[in-house]
């Protein structure tokens, strides 16, 4: 067992349950902070599984990569979003872990739109699609500058040691600028349903799945670095779909949680598992 969260760097870890990995036949070790309440799992809890195939494999199988880019409605409402906070049309946008660059892609031609891409296959796409893509970890990454928006949706859930990253993500806000994470929650309505029925929550998916942060140390960690919470949303990200064998049904239902996941009443509250959070730097 490990002595130490390895998402605040402080916390001693207890032991709740043993989740069974949903790519492979092991059962990983899931565990909560007793200082920061973020859950973890340990990368190393079996040292001779190496991922680095299936991680390469999955990447090219990706449906995404042959779709040609479209505009789409999500991301657009996210640029809309971003802009409100900001205040104005940002100079210069950095998305971490871009994908083929679809975010990117829906702010304006003129401004600096870079991304960070770890996949070779995604990051060849973005590039083709015009953009400035840099294919490697963040942390070797070096920018002449900073940026007015930095956003990483669905990535800090696969770090192990979060706090290189956080380091220097942070560090690459412009004063005012806006800082997006999108994580999933284990403190949401969802996730707590089904831990009380003793299902599998699909985002305890060891060993792709990581660290799971409290909505307090991720606020705590960026207050203590200048950061405001502007707000903070709840989505199921389509992730929720009881009748994914019915097709009808499945569309009907799929256009009513867009319909719900859009509404600004409701997505407040903590009801579904993506949470989406809004910092502005003010130094």
């Amino acid at each position: 067992m490990p002595n130490q969260c390895s998402v605040c760097l402080e916390g001693a870890l207890m032991e709740i349950r043993s989740i069974k990995s949903p790519f492979i036949s092991r059962e990983y070790k899931l565990y909560q902070c007793n200082s920061c309440r973020s859950r973890s799992f340990n990368l190393n809890e079996h040292a001779d599984v190496d991922l680095s195939s299936y991680y390469d494999a999955r990447s090219e199988d990706q449906e995404y990569l042959n779709n040609p880019f479209t505009v789409s409605r999500y991301w657009q409402n996210e640029v809309n979003l971003i802009r409100s906070i900001y205040g104005g049309t940002p100079r210069s946008v950095l998305d971490v872990g871009c994908r083929t660059g679809d975010f990117l892609l829906h702010w304006p031609k003129d401004i600096q739109r870079t991304g960070v891409e770890l996949s070779v296959h995604s990051a060849d796409i973005a590039i083709k699609r015009g953009l400035d893509v840099r294919q490697d970890f963040l942390e070797n990454v070096k920018f002449s500058g900073k940026f007015d928006v930095v956003t990483a949706y669905a990535l800090l859930e696969h770090l192990a040691m979060p706090q290189e990253f956080l380091g220097q993500v942070t560090g690459l806000v412009n004063q005012k600028g806006v800082l997006v994470i999108m994580i999933p929650s284990y403190q949401t309505l969802k996730a707590k349903v089904l831990e009380m029925f003793n299902v599998r929550w699909h985002m305890y998916c060891p060993p792709e799945h990581l660290s799971l942060y409290s909505r307090e140390f991720l606020d705590n960690y960026l207050e203590a670095r200048g950061f405001h919470l502007v707000k903070r949303k709840y989505t199921s990200g389509g992730m929720f779909n009881p009748f994914q064998k019915i097709p009808l049904a499945r569309n009907v239902f799929s256009k009513l949680m867009s319909l719900v996941d859009a509404n600004r009443i409701f997505n407040q509250f903590p009801a579904f598992d993506h949470m989406y959070s809004y910092y502005q730097y003010l130094g």
